[in-house]
């Protein structure tokens, strides 16, 4: 036996074989996936009965829509008695469903306030971005505030210097060795802020007044609000939740006080 013949790697490549018939495809992954029990075939059918339940209920809705109309009055006399879609609401209501009763000649402040949002934002997700811009995004709330409801701009100046204040109690304390350092930083700003922040924002204004036209919390509503309360809701529960996270990985939990 010549040894030198043989091979253990195949030196040519075998001619692709056509796929089984029934194998791959949609009619496949739809019986694997739609149809693999009785279960699931049930669950399929159900779902495909209830959308096009779904489509032949809405259908006659929207095929007697209004789509051109300059208000919801002319939508509704267009229409009639008939049931249908009547979307000359939006084009009527738009600037609510966005600012909710702001003032339509302060559009521009929450406008402003949305366009800063972006550049708050760009430090903490963007690595490429010096360290420093990271002032921008503290500040940013309280020019958010200020820009949104109006006021005195010393108003958030002094709800800051309660920040100051706080970190200010809690190194005094930690370098004298007194108690719960955190404690009593909570518990000074705290102070700062119900008893202290409003007269001292007082005086800075009647001395120096930098003010805008004040806008009630009621006025505030639509799309607005909701990027509020989602934009504060996640601010507020990030610190919140390392502060629990350190606490409950802790085996001293005084030792955060």
């Amino acid at each position: 036996m010549n040894m030198q013949n043989l091979s253990f790697v195949r030196q040519d490549m075998v001619a692709a074989s056509p796929r089984p018939s029934g194998r791959g495809g949609t009619l496949e992954w739809t019986r694997k996936n739609l149809f693999n029990s009785w279960l699931s075939t049930l669950l399929t059918v159900g779902s495909v009965l209830t959308v096009a339940w779904l489509i032949v209920a809405v259908a006659p809705w929207l095929g007697n829509s209004v789509w051109r109309a300059n208000s919801l009055v002319e939508c509704r006399q267009v229409l009639g008695d008939a049931p249908g879609a009547c979307w000359g609401v939006i084009r009527d209501r738009w600037p609510q469903l966005l600012f909710g009763f702001y003032p339509a000649h302060l559009y521009w402040r929450p406008v402003l306030a949305f366009a800063l949002l972006f550049a708050a934002l760009a430090p903490v997700l963007l690595r490429a971005l010096p360290r420093r811009a990271l002032w921008f995004s503290i500040v940013y709330p309280g020019i958010a505030y200020f820009l949104i409801w109006g006021g005195s701009l010393w108003f958030p100046i002094s709800v800051y210097f309660g920040f100051a204040v706080g970190a200010g109690l809690f190194m005094l304390a930690a370098r004298a060795g007194k108690g719960p350092s955190v404690g009593i930083a909570v518990i000074g700003a705290s102070v700062w802020w119900v008893y202290a922040a409003q007269p001292i924002s007082s005086l800075a204004d009647g001395m120096a007044p930098i003010a805008l036209d004040s806008i009630a919390s009621r006025d505030v509503g639509g799309f607005l609000l909701s990027i509020i309360i989602g934009v504060t809701g996640i601010a507020m529960s990030l610190p919140l939740g390392i502060l629990l996270a350190l606490g409950r990985r802790s085996n001293l939990p005084s030792s955060i006080c």
